[in-house]
Order: C-alpha cells, then structure tokens, then sequence
C-alpha cells in the first residue's frame, strides 16, 4: 500500500488519509498537546503503518498516545482499533456505550461485514479485526470531557450515521 497523504490542519491536528479504497474517502486525525497523544478514528488495520511511520518521523513514542476514539464502529472507522491498542500500552479506547461491545468482541460485526463482502473483499478491505481488552475500554457519556496534555475534549452523542456515534 503506497504511503497516504497527511495535512496539518492547525491547533495540533494532523489529517491522516486512510488508505480506504480511493484517496480521502476516509481519514483519521492525530491531535497533540504537550506531548500528549490522542488518534480519532483508526482507518482499517491497513491504516496503522501509516500512523506508526508518522510517529517514527516525528519521534513520538507509544506510550505518549493516551486515547484512540473510534467515532462508532463501522469498519473504516474502527477497524484498526484493536491494531492500534495493542500498539499503544498507555492508550485508553473511548467507545460510545452501544458501539463498545463490539470493539471488545467484534465476532458480530465481522460476521456481519463478511456476509456483505465476501471473505475475500473482507480481507481486502478490512484485514484482521482485533478485539480491544475490556479493561482498557472506557464508554463515553455524551457530554464527557476528557482531558490529556492540557487539552480538552468534549464527546457528543450524535445518532445519525449510526446509533452508536459520536462527535469530538
């Protein structure tokens, strides 16, 4: 997979492209503050080389991630979640109540898209889905704030896209 584009979006936010089929059809963002690390959404498990080549250039650690924040648990969004938690020691996985089950257990949500796609387009798409350590997954309210690096971050319920989505 060739490298994906990033873009420095100001106030710490690095746009990462997915890799997700064609160019900017889906993307997740690295926010920093103060050394501190958090990732929103994760792409597929193909999008985690990118974001661990990104850290590499800018000497950034693992353990300086502290969340990963799948905005709900459709595959592109959310599929490297698992990936990118065992990459990251230190990170929590912020989850809305009815999405975290099935990043902790992703059984169904695997059998489901397979059904969809076929095994084989599946594999292409999608990869591996690694379920997350329950003890490292925290369900966010709507309206939670979340703090790390002197940075704020508000969570919002949002159901829409999906029942279990939610906006930072």
């Amino acid at each position: 997979m060739a490298a994906a584009a990033t873009e420095e979006l100001g106030f710490g936010i690095t746009r990462i492209d997915a890799g997700y089929l064609d160019p900017g059809v889906a993307c997740f963002y690295l926010l920093e503050s103060d050394d501190e690390y958090a990732v929103v959404e994760t792409g597929t498990q193909y999008s985690v080389p990118v974001l661990e080549a990104l850290l590499d250039d800018r000497g950034i650690a693992s353990e300086q991630v502290r969340y990963v924040i799948p905005t709900h648990v459709h595959l592109d969004h959310a599929g490297g979640a698992g990936a990118m938690m065992q990459r990251f020691p230190n990170a929590q996985l912020l989850a809305h109540p009815r999405g975290a089950r099935h990043l902790i257990d992703p059984a169904v949500l695997v059998r489901s898209s397979r059904a969809i796609y076929g095994a084989e387009a599946f594999a292409r798409l999608y990869g591996e889905i690694i379920p997350v350590e329950a003890e490292r997954v925290l369900e966010v309210a709507d309206g939670q704030r979340v703090e790390f690096g002197g940075r704020s971050l508000l969570l919002r319920h949002t159901p829409g896209h999906a029942d279990h989505h939610f906006c930072v």
